[in-house]
């Protein structure tokens, strides 16, 4: 059932956020990074923390809750079970990109209400956020995305592109699936919560960092292995935004 708030407004009652993401102890158990539980038990207090400062009903779908085989049939079950409580419009984020902050969400919540799905592409390829209306959502077109690819963002555009009111697209983020990830997220600090940024500072020398001085649209990001946003198995190039 989705934990209300006593915030919700009866412009946004039939909307809903669902955060779909394992506990900390499951996710370092596919995403190795040092201190990963902790780091990943303050991203999940991240993503709740703004999912509460929305005011919109949610829905958490951990590991413990999610139904299918695969992560397509998993994340396609979720949206139609929260699709079938009633809720005409979605919005799924995860808890690896400390960058999305209240901003995105109030945007997304606006697009929603007035009928235009709504995507938040990651750096990879992959995505960060995704809104959806009930009255567009084919729950065996979703079951086809090639989830876990660097296409998944284009795939997504190009299909929700084709609703009456277009999609609107948020500004591309980092997300975080390894070591790696962490010097190029470091660059957005004044975006990122302080805390997350003091345990990511901690896991990585000021030197390793300055190694890591590219431009960013030439970044070709990383390995991402069983993620569980939808972000990419191989190495993928920058999402074409």
């Amino acid at each position: 059932m989705p934990l209300k708030s006593d915030q919700v407004t009866p412009e946004h009652s039939r909307t809903a956020i669902l955060l779909f993401a394992r506990t900390p102890k499951a996710e370092i158990q596919h995403k190795w990074l040092p201190k990963g539980e902790l780091l990943y038990a303050q991203f999940n207090e991240h993503s709740q923390n703004l999912i509460r400062r929305s005011g919109i009903p949610f829905f958490h779908f951990s590991e413990k809750d999610q139904r299918g085989k695969n992560f397509g049939e998993k994340f396609a079950n979720a949206i139609q079970e929260i699709f079938d409580s009633g809720y005409d419009r979605i919005i799924s984020i995860g808890n690896d990109s400390p960058q999305l902050s209240h901003v995105e969400i109030r945007t997304a919540i606006q697009s929603l209400e007035d009928g235009i799905q709504v995507l938040g592409p990651s750096k990879d390829g992959g995505i960060y956020l995704l809104g959806l209306l009930r009255s567009e959502f084919d729950k065996q077109r979703f079951l086809e995305f090639s989830w876990g690819q660097r296409c998944l963002y284009g795939e997504l555009k190009e299909f929700l592109a084709l609703t009456p009111k277009n999609v609107h697209i948020l500004p591309a983020f980092f997300d975080i699936d390894n070591s790696s990830d962490i010097p190029f997220l470091l660059r957005f600090s004044s975006f990122i919560p302080f805390g997350i940024i003091q345990l990511l500072q901690s896991l990585i020398s000021r030197n390793k960092i300055s190694e890591f001085g590219v431009i960013l649209s030439e970044i070709t990001p990383f390995n991402t292995p069983n993620s569980n946003k939808g972000s990419p198995v191989n190495f993928p190039i920058l999402a074409q935004i």
